[in-house]
């Protein structure tokens, strides 16, 4: 994890490398959106379509109300498997490495 200084102050900036048994990007963005509870703000319509590759964003507010944005940023590799980042953006250090660990655990589908 590494620290990025913005225009509001400091951020934490993690990134996660994608690693899972999923296939299908789509079936991933879903997976991860249903495993941690976050709400997708890139548009339906933008995620229509079957083009071997993703971007996407979410939101999440703890119940201590911090924010975070997460970025998912997958592409499916002449071998079938899927490839990429998920980069997650806090003000506070504690929901950027709690969401961290879960999309660690969880995304092994």
């Amino acid at each position: 994890m590494h620290l990025v200084l913005s225009d509001h102050g400091l951020l934490y900036n993690l990134q996660v490398a994608i690693n899972t048994s999923i296939t299908e990007v789509d079936a991933f963005l879903d997976h991860i959106i249903a495993s941690t509870n976050m709400r997708c703000l890139t548009p339906p319509r933008a995620l229509e379509g079957q083009c071997g590759y993703l971007a996407a964003n979410l939101y999440a507010r703890s119940v201590f109300g911090e924010d975070a944005l997460v970025n998912v940023s997958v592409e499916q590799t002449a071998e079938g498997k899927l490839a990429g980042y998920i980069r997650i953006r806090s003000k506070t250090q504690g929901i950027a490495l709690s969401l961290g660990d879960k999309i660690t655990l969880k995304q092994k589908g």
